[in-house]
């Protein structure tokens, strides 16, 4: 457990929720501490954000869980998560909007501390316009409800200047789902079919425009649109390789040390994400529990939710927080919080995981430790929601074509296995031609180089991934 004086020289003294407003308590904590830049949203964000489930979501009797998302603003934490399909947790931050003046409905409302604050939702819906949808089950329809829940009065109402800082459309799986999102996004300034994916429907909310025409009023409800998955960083990379006008701000991924062990996102979707300038949020960095002695499975119910502050024969904590947050690209981590302790700080979670946050990284063999005791402790099979194989894939979709005196290469990326990819060779037989620096396949347009034809000879030309 944390002392209190490491802290105070984490954090600082914090001050008072009875002598300052929020926007000022906020403001005070907030300005010693680093923040990262999130993508090309252009939004800086605290190392540490709030996640969106355990008591939010999964509350005991007699917790208030508004007072958690109070704490975290009141420690100067500024990216906060929810998602619709986290029960009452969008509901708990409507509350707690309330109480810290967040919401335009209120007369006191406090604009310039909602503009520091990043507030991200999600949809799990795959369409926004489905004639076989149930009612209320489109990503336009949990738009609304987050609208409502988050700012309104969570019956309909959506006041005047309100607004999400993202919406992400949530737990891709796979490549079915990606082309259901999809769907209709190229049509979108020509026709109106009357299936239409999530990704048109949102983004006529974000730009205020009516292509799809659901929005008739035209809103602009939304600043960025994101995506989410733990399970598959092929599906996630082939989202984003889709995405040839740059709609998608964000990634929120699963990343925590067992993350090579498995099929890994630190040298699969992240190096892909960074390339693009997509903003990356890391989760899972407890296994959802997993490392503290839960069962792997997603969480049920409030018993599932953990609320000490590390465990004894477990990873250190710290290091789990600190792991995903020394990777390159990750501007944030986001944690679910079993429970606060305003008196007793040092029992805070969220006082905790920040302090970890503000700590040091660890280098490259620091990781190389963690990662060596989490798998000694708690082994893979604790990462439930990841694919498992961490092979090397090598890449497909391989073509040669005669361009005069030389060939013309192609290639469709590989996945990396428990090691990054360092560099593509071309090879003709046994003789490597050319050695290119691995970098990640931006598009859905192949990768290539261009090598002499004579020096190819008559042997069969390949592409290896070392």
């Amino acid at each position: 457990m944390l002392s209190r004086r490491e802290i105070l020289s984490a954090l600082g003294a914090l001050p008072a929720a009875g002598l300052l407003g929020p926007g000022a308590i906020y403001a005070q904590a907030s300005s010693g501490l680093p923040k990262r830049l999130l993508g090309r949203t252009g939004h800086l964000v605290t190392p540490l954000g709030l996640g969106g489930q355990a008591s939010l979501q999964w509350t005991k009797p007699g917790l208030d869980p508004a007072d958690i998302i109070v704490r975290a603003v009141e420690l100067g934490i500024n990216y906060l998560d929810t998602a619709n399909a986290y029960g009452p947790s969008q509901m708990n931050y409507g509350e707690a909007f309330r109480r810290l003046r967040l919401t335009p409905a209120v007369p006191d409302y406090d604009a310039e501390l909602r503009a520091r604050l990043f507030v991200a939702t999600k949809t799990g819906r795959r369409y926004a316009a489905d004639p076989a949808a149930a009612p209320g089950a489109t990503a336009i329809d949990d738009l609304k409800r987050s609208m409502t829940q988050i700012f309104g009065d969570g019956k309909g109402n959506i006041p005047e200047g309100a607004y999400l800082d993202s919406i992400q459309i949530h737990n891709l799986t796979t490549l079915e789902q990606v082309d259901q999102v999809y769907e209709g996004f190229a049509e979108r300034t020509s026709r109106r079919p009357e299936r239409i994916g999530a990704l048109a429907g949102l983004l006529d909310y974000r730009d205020g425009t009516n292509y799809t025409g659901l929005n008739p009023e035209r809103r602009r409800w939304i600043r960025h649109i994101g995506i989410t998955g733990h399970l598959s960083s092929r599906v996630l990379m082939s989202f984003l390789r889709r995405d040839t006008e740059n709609v998608i701000d964000t990634l929120l991924v699963a990343l925590n040390p067992n993350d090579r062990a498995c099929c890994s996102h630190q040298y699969n979707v992240l190096p892909l994400a960074v390339a693009r300038g997509v903003g990356v949020i890391a989760m899972k960095l407890f296994a959802d529990g997993a490392f503290y002695g839960k069962e792997p499975r997603f969480s049920r119910t409030p018993n599932d939710v953990y609320f000490g502050v590390g465990k004894a024969g477990a990873v250190n904590y710290s290091d789990l927080v600190r792991y995903p947050l020394s990777l390159p690209g990750v501007a944030t981590a986001i944690i679910g919080i079993g429970q606060i302790n305003r008196e007793k700080p040092e029992a805070d979670q969220l006082v905790a995981n920040l302090t970890a946050a503000l700590k040091d990284m660890p280098s490259e063999q620091e990781r190389a430790r963690i990662e060596k005791e989490t798998q000694t402790l708690h082994g893979p099979a604790a990462n439930y929601f990841q694919e498992k194989s961490n092979v090397l894939v090598q890449p497909t979709g391989v073509s040669v074509e005669r361009d005069g005196d030389r060939l013309r290469v192609r290639w469709n990326t590989a996945y990396a296995g428990s090691e990054p990819i360092r560099f593509y060779e071309i090879r003709s037989g046994s003789r490597t031609l050319l050695s290119i620096p691995f970098r990640p396949q931006l598009t859905e347009a192949p990768l290539q180089a261009v090598v002499p034809a004579a020096e190819a000879g008559e042997g069969p030309v390949t592409v290896v991934a070392v």
